[in-house]
């Protein structure tokens, strides 16, 4: 793909969640473009499309035609984002203290700033192998008690507990939607992790590959601006050598067997835009799956 081309893509995937870009973001999150570029090479084929009306500038961003009205969008999510953001910082402390959680991230828009009044916090959160159950348990137990777990028609601002995989399922491309998936693509390298540092160098091991030879895409340093780093307390090393053994395996038996039979009755009444996944690694809760939606209004940006 040429790079006025890859541009343009760029700034309509974008556009869809009304979020419009500076040439530095353009660059950053260029789309299907490998090879090395200096930001001046960017700056100038956005004035090559700025002047031929392919595009239009708007105090240092750059949108497509007739939407300029996305800049103050943009704006009053950021301030949302912060106390978004706030919320996060101080729940996020409860959660990374659950025993057998090995990374939390926010993903979804808050991870770029971009949250409206409706939003919610999508979390993606990595547990230790053959102990997702119960590690899901307490994190839902933590969050209902202090009334900020997403649940029903309560959205707003609270968090949503719908994507947890265990280190051994850490490689996004499996769930990629063929032929092309921009919204998995971006998904996975704007990931924001607040806790995990090391599961997070795992994760970008794991998805670097396909990301920057199919996308051109890769993970920026940007997304680590939340996340929390320390030693792990002496708590949870305790409750993790507590439940570690024969005893945890049978707690996580019996959660698995009497939450995954609930889950698996949910899923009946889904429709067909249902995107929920249930195994040993992976519990993926989507009620609607919007990715090829997605796709089809940026094929024809």
């Amino acid at each position: 793909m040429n790079l006025k081309d890859s541009i343009k893509k760029t700034i309509a995937y974008f556009d869809l969640f009304d979020y419009p870009l500076t040439a530095e973001e353009i660059k950053e999150y260029l789309y299907q473009y490998s090879s090395l570029l200096h930001i001046k090479e960017v700056k100038g084929v956005l004035g090559q499309m700025t002047e031929e009306g392919v595009i239009e500038e708007l105090k240092e961003h750059f949108i497509l035609k007739g939407r300029g009205s996305i800049l103050e969008t943009r704006k009053s999510h950021k301030f949302i984002a912060e106390k978004l953001w706030n919320r996060t910082k101080l729940y996020g402390q409860y959660m990374r203290a659950v025993p057998f959680v090995k990374m939390i991230a926010v993903c979804n828009n808050l991870s770029y700033d971009n949250p409206s009044q409706e939003s919610d916090i999508d979390l993606f959160i990595v547990i230790k192998p053959e102990r997702m159950w119960l590690a899901r348990l307490i994190i839902s137990l933590i969050l209902q008690f202090y009334g900020v777990r997403r649940h029903g028609n309560k959205v707003a601002g609270r968090f949503c507990l719908s994507f947890f995989v265990t280190t051994n399922k850490l490689d996004m491309e499996e769930l990629e939607i063929k032929p092309e998936d921009p919204y998995l693509a971006y998904w996975t390298s704007m990931l924001s992790p607040i806790y995990g540092e090391e599961t997070y160098e795992e994760f970008k091991k794991a998805n670097e590959k396909w990301l920057r030879e199919k996308y051109g895409l890769k993970f920026a340093d940007s997304v680590l601006k939340h996340m929390y780093v320390a030693e792990e307390s002496g708590v949870k090393k305790f409750f993790e050598w507590m439940f570690g053994g024969w005893f945890g395996n049978l707690l996580e038996g019996i959660l698995k067997k009497t939450f995954k039979k609930k889950t698996l009755a949910k899923m009946k009444k889904t429709g067909p835009e249902a995107d929920i996944i249930v195994t040993d690694d992976m519990l993926k809760f989507h009620n609607h799956d919007r990715r090829a939606e997605y796709y089809g209004k940026w094929k024809n940006a």
